[in-house]
């Protein structure tokens, strides 16, 4: 199962919204992203020099208050690391809906997202699936990936177990993998370990959900 991650080139957080404008203000203005394409309630952003999907760094997914609603507590996303070559000098900023973006000045050609950080109340059950399921390496409560790292903080929260589509907060990290990559082969080595997935007809897309009813996605 390692090998599926070996062969990843990016990761791309989902997060749930509730006014979709007053977010991409502040991505925009605040971050120095741009709207790369809309696709229905998805707004898709990356550095200002990126054109295509494949540049991607967050995408944001509008979700109106008469079904989501705010998160109670901590949320599940406690902060975004992106290396952005916009940007001289480093600094925090927090969006609308409360979520915390750190800027890493780079010489890069485009924005980069290095890290994600999360709040979760059993560290151990969080990075299970990491390190039983794909067979990474955990240190420092953190698995390094061949383009960044998910890191896990101790918190106490109602909500941090939630299902997705009811909070606004993240609800899915999105991974690409390259075409040559058998998303149905990787998907039987779950069959031992009991998870649950999905795979589509085409073999495409392979979707599994974490310990804390995060959205995974492998997405050729």
């Amino acid at each position: 199962m390692k090998t599926v991650f070996e062969n990843v080139t990016k990761m791309i957080p989902v997060i749930r919204v509730n006014n979709r404008d007053l977010n991409l203000a502040f991505y925009k203005e605040v971050l120095g992203l741009k709207v790369i394409v809309e696709e229905n309630a998805l707004a898709i952003l990356g550095g200002k020099s990126a054109k295509t999907r494949d540049e991607a760094c967050l995408i944001l997914e509008e979700s109106p208050s008469m079904r989501t609603r705010a998160v109670n507590g901590a949320k599940k996303l406690r902060k975004i690391v992106l290396e952005s070559p916009d940007f001289t000098e480093g600094f925090e900023a927090t969006s609308p809906e409360g979520d915390l973006f750190e800027i890493v000045p780079s010489t890069g050609a485009n924005v980069i997202l290095t890290e994600i950080q999360l709040n979760t109340p059993n560290i151990k059950n969080s990075l299970g699936i990491y390190v039983e399921g794909f067979g990474l390496s955990e240190k420092h409560n953190s698995v390094k990936l061949p383009f960044g790292k998910i890191s896990y903080f101790m918190a106490e929260g109602a909500d941090l177990l939630v299902a997705p589509d009811g909070v606004w907060d993240l609800e899915i990290i999105e991974f690409k993998v390259p075409k040559e990559v058998d998303l149905t082969t990787v998907s039987e080595q779950f069959d031992a370990l009991g998870l649950a997935y999905y795979v589509d007809k085409k073999g495409k897309i392979l979707t599994l959900t974490d310990a804390q009813n995060i959205e995974l996605w492998f997405v050729k």
